[in-house]
């Protein structure tokens, strides 16, 4: 091969053109070197808590097409769509996540049973702004009255005088309870409270173990007690659900010679054990668009950066252009 002697002009030229397609050649490889970051899909359950409040779970579940990430962040906000409050926030920490994997994590909101609500998920890699969405709750209150687990409810309390002697009466306490729901309660047990009308104390008390009551079917259960006779009562009942009162029932009768009382009932039902689904459309930002030439990759947290295009060889092909008409000049 014939020797070519290149003057310095040429020299430099070539040197130029070689730096550079060095520096673009190694854009191009890096374009195959980051993460690539999304959420997938966001699943949103709630559960009821007692009767105002309401736990949000939000199901985030994230993929990664490119290299290992770093440390990856799922934060939740829930805002009351009336006054756009922000009612509850949580973060969670989902760890690097590898090349090709899919992982889902739980970030958990307890936010008021009554309202609407606009739930906001961030995605954050390295603490850097990866994505967002948002997705919309509403009907939590349907929750209470269409329950998928258990309902507990006092139906009604009997009360019958078994015995009297000549200072005490014996009296049979019968509860009637309701499971309206549509799974099998946790164990259960109940106290019963004697009180007595003029002083407010508790002439008696005991506990009923009444275990589990199975869905939609009545239970009775029984518990006798004695006092003192020709006294009014209250009869007070409560019902627990793990050392939680999950209903009450309260209701006076009349035993002393000279009462005139009325029948005074009261129900409270504090809280309902339940689990539901919501269906909701998680909305993610509309991604900017790209220019009409190029690639573009995503960045550390997922900015969209151009990469090199056609105009990188047509660069290079200019310089060594250059180089062959400073060689023909000589």
């Amino acid at each position: 091969m014939a020797n070519m002697n290149l003057t310095p002009a040429v020299k430099t030229v070539l040197v130029m053109a070689l730096v550079l397609a060095s520096v673009l050649a190694g854009g191009c490889l890096r374009e195959y070197d980051t993460t690539s970051l999304q959420i997938n899909k966001v699943d949103i359950s709630a559960e009821v808590v007692d009767d105002d409040i309401v736990q949000l779970d939000i199901i985030s579940y994230v993929s990664n097409s490119g290299k290992t990430s770093g440390e990856v962040d799922i934060q939740a906000k829930a805002y009351n769509l009336a006054t756009s409050l922000l009612m509850a926030d949580e973060k969670i920490s989902m760890g690097k996540i590898g090349k090709d994997r899919t992982r889902n994590g739980t970030v958990e909101l307890q936010v008021p049973i009554t309202g609407n609500y606009r739930v906001e998920v961030t995605m954050y890699e390295d603490g850097g702004l990866v994505t967002s969405g948002k997705a919309t709750i509403s009907g939590l209150e349907s929750l209470l009255s269409s329950p998928k687990h258990s309902y507990i409810n006092i139906r009604d309390v009997d009360v019958t005088m078994t015995a009297r002697g000549d200072t005490t009466t014996t009296l049979k306490v019968t509860t009637f309870l309701d499971n309206y729901g549509r799974s099998d309660s946790a164990p259960l047990t109940a106290l019963v409270k004697l009180r007595d009308a003029k002083t407010n104390l508790i002439g008696k008390s005991g506990n009923i173990n009444v275990g589990v009551v199975k869905a939609d079917t009545t239970l009775v259960k029984d518990i006798e007690l004695e006092v003192p006779k020709d006294r009014d009562y209250r009869v007070e009942i409560m019902i627990f659900e793990n050392d939680r009162i999950i209903t009450e029932y309260g209701v006076s009768f009349f035993m002393a010679p000279d009462s005139q009382g009325e029948e005074d009932v009261v129900k409270k039902t504090r809280s309902v054990s339940t689990t539901e689904t919501i269906t909701t459309e998680f909305i993610q930002p509309t991604p900017p668009e790209p220019y009409d030439y190029g690639v573009y990759r995503t960045g550390d947290y997922g900015v969209p950066m151009a990469g090199p295009g056609f105009g990188v060889f047509l660069g290079i092909a200019g310089l060594l252009a250059v180089a062959l008409l400073l060689r023909k000049r000589k």
